[in-house]
């Protein structure tokens, strides 16, 4: 069993398969662009399942596979289904930007790919194009409907809050939310040391050029009407949701706070081959050099258990542990995974 130092239980694989995207969205990868892992550098199939392996074997349960975008990773299926094969995996689920998700939808669920979030910054076409850098909503909104027909539940909705969103997107996306069957989750924007200020959306592109806070969407859910916080949460992360009666789905917020870290049950492997305790932190445990190189699967569980036991405590601690004066996530979020 995997246990850290604030008898934190780990239980929560976060699995990058890929550092490309599909996408350009600013607040992620930089229009003067970023150097891409050798493709000869990504983890094979069979070692993402070897790894995948070791880590149920300490406790692991839950699989959520992200990127980049996942399903522009080749035959990316096959690895799917041989991760729902590994014995011990309880929960194996998708997050993806929904561009090609229509494509691959029937055969996700069939794989037993019960629960996908889905990146959506805007209900509006013009200003998604502008996000993501030319993307068109029609074919993400497609991959919701038919999501939802299927039995995909949950379907979250992934929204970081930048400053192209207005009081009137956010009526728009509570208005989804009331709709149809989907959560909603607005994200607070954490910020990167690769990417400056302007990059990560803190200009003045709509309005006033602020960003909404957490605050004020909750200030445009009271006027709508008398919406509950949710005893139960969806799914296994950190958000907490609101519901209105009657409301197909909820909505739920992912608050850039560091007093969350104290729930924090998961850890990373970057499409390199590294895990990574903490979105905040430099270290990084170098499995595949591991795999490569010949190590045993007893001896790299050791390794991985003495590992697990230095995840800091919180972001606050690991700009301290790496001496960094910031609290930003030290490189780019496609290098480490979504």
């Amino acid at each position: 069993m995997l246990i850290d130092n604030f008898n934190r239980k780990i239980d929560y694989l976060r699995l990058s398969v890929t550092d490309r995207c599909n996408l350009r969205c600013f607040y992620c990868m930089p229009k003067k662009g970023i150097k891409l892992i050798n493709r000869g550098e990504l983890l094979t199939f069979e070692e993402i399942k070897r790894v995948v392996k070791i880590f149920t074997e300490l406790g692991i349960k839950k699989v959520r596979i992200t990127g980049g975008e996942p399903l522009i990773r080749e035959n990316v299926l096959a690895l799917i289904k041989s991760i729902t094969e590994i014995k011990g995996i309880e929960d194996i689920s998708l997050t993806t930007n929904g561009v090609l998700l229509n494509k691959y939808l029937m055969q996700l669920y069939d794989l037993g790919v019960k629960r996908i979030n889905i990146s959506l910054d805007s209900l509006n076409p013009h200003k998604y194009r502008m996000i993501t850098g030319g993307g068109d909503m029609k074919q993400v909104m497609s991959s919701i409907s038919n999501a939802i027909k299927i039995g995909i539940n949950p379907v979250k909705i992934n929204t970081v809050l930048t400053n192209f969103l207005d009081e009137d997107d956010i009526s728009q996306f509570i208005k989804f939310s009331i709709e149809k069957p989907v959560s909603i989750r607005f994200i607070e924007m954490m910020p990167t040391i690769v990417l400056d200020d302007i990059e990560c959306g803190r200009i003045r592109t709509t309005g006033n050029g602020a960003i909404i806070t957490i605050s004020k969407i909750l200030s445009i859910m009271k006027k709508i009407g008398s919406y509950c916080k949710m005893e139960e949460s969806i799914g296994y992360g950190p958000a907490f949701y609101y519901k209105l009666a009657g409301s197909e789905g909820s909505v739920g917020f992912i608050i850039n706070n560091k007093d969350y870290c104290r729930y924090c049950n998961r850890i990373r492997l970057t499409p390199k081959g590294t895990v990574r305790l903490c979105l905040f932190s430099d270290d990084e445990f170098n499995i595949k050099a591991k795999i490569r190189s010949g190590v045993s699967d007893s001896i790299i569980k050791r390794e991985l258990i003495k590992f697990v036991k230095t995840k800091p405590e919180s972001r606050i601690h690991c700009a301290k542990l790496n001496n960094r004066n910031s609290t930003k996530i030290p490189d780019y979020m496609n290098q480490i995974g979504g």
